[in-house]
């Protein structure tokens, strides 16, 4: 009823609470908090670095996995041991 010159109160929001003795979840609620303003004033959520970063785990992951699991034991593998090192600073 705004017609009449009243003014709209907002629905009440409820606090959230966190243990003040863990940091974890001081840090999950303001983590949430700050997201909640940040995408309230209309920015968009950027996870291109986040998606590189796995893209790159992964890739990691599978080059030890390739060293560890070859089927040649050491020294006739040497050459793909020393392969796998070296595409390492690559990741």
């Amino acid at each position: 009823m705004a017609s009449d010159g009243a003014v709209a109160t907002p629905a009440k929001v409820t606090p959230k609470k966190a243990n003040l003795l863990d940091p974890h979840s001081i840090k999950h609620l303001l983590d949430e908090t700050v997201a909640e303003v940040v995408k309230g004033k209309g920015y968009v959520e950027n996870t291109r670095l986040g998606n590189w970063k796995l893209l790159i785990g992964t890739a990691v992951i599978a080059i030890a996995l390739l060293a560890q699991f070859y089927p040649k034991k050491f020294p006739q593998n040497r050459e793909f041991l020393l392969g796998c090192i070296a595409l390492y600073p690559l990741q």
